[in-house]
Order: C-alpha cells, then structure tokens, then sequence
C-alpha cells in the first residue's frame, strides 16, 4: 500500500521511507515480470524460426515463469 501524506503547511505531497520502498519494489516486480513475458514471445518466436534448440526453448521458459510466478507475490 502506497501512502502518500500531504503537509498542511507547503502542500507538497511527500512519501514515507517505507512507501517509498514499497513503490520501488512493485515497480522492480513489474518490470521484472513484463522483461519475463517479453523475453518468452522472443523465446517463441526464435524457436519457430530455429534459431534456438527446444532445449533452449525449454530452459528460457522455466526461468521466465519462475521470474513470473515470483512478481505476483
């Protein structure tokens, strides 16, 4: 949960420490997750082209699901 709090005295929106933290380590999740999913379409698409083994195929999948899995957390 983001908390932003807003100072009577400037008006200026601050965040706490540890929202702050909490909203950078969302951001990392994310962007962990949509690297992973990209990286998967990429896997698919040069494994039709035969540019990777099905070995290769195989073990890139394992590793983004793992990366996916764990971003939903």
């Amino acid at each position: 949960m983001l908390k932003i709090l807003l100072t009577e005295e400037t008006g200026v929106l601050t965040m706490t420490s540890a929202s702050a933290l909490s909203a950078i380590e969302a951001n990392r999740k994310f962007t962990h997750r949509k690297d992973a999913e990209a990286r998967l379409s990429q896997a698919q698409r040069d494994l039709d082209a035969r540019v990777i083994t099905p070995e290769d195929y195989q073990q890139i999948c394992e590793d983004c699901l793992k990366i996916i899995r764990s971003s939903q957390n």
